[in-house]
């Protein structure tokens, strides 16, 4: 088993940068977000009449949709940066049968 994770000789190590701070924020971030976009539909509740009520309810439903969907974008994107900073390893030799060059 070791032998198929050999690190590639060479590589370079990145320091972790954006990807680890969105991605340690990222919880309490879709949290309050939330709780924000909720709000007005609490608010309703209080002031405004039952078909107001329902109006608000599905506009913060589809915004509460649309927000967990760039919530989860962002969490991809934070990992693919981060898992491209990790190091490289040595991949299985793949013999070309047609190339440019003979083979010796």
């Amino acid at each position: 088993m070791s032998e198929w994770l050999r690190k590639l000789p060479g590589y370079q190590v990145y320091e972790p940068g954006l990807e680890r701070k969105v991605l340690h924020q990222l919880p309490q971030f879709t949290v309050m977000g939330s709780l924000a976009i909720a709000l007005p539909s609490l608010l309703a509740r209080l002031l405004l009449s039952p078909k107001a009520e329902r109006i608000i309810d599905i506009l913060v439903v589809g915004t509460e949709i649309f927000f967990l969907g760039m919530v989860l974008t962002l969490a991809i994107a934070a990992l693919i940066v981060m898992l491209a900073k990790g190091p490289a390893y040595v991949a299985d030799a793949y013999p070309l049968t047609e190339s440019d060059r003979p083979v010796k």
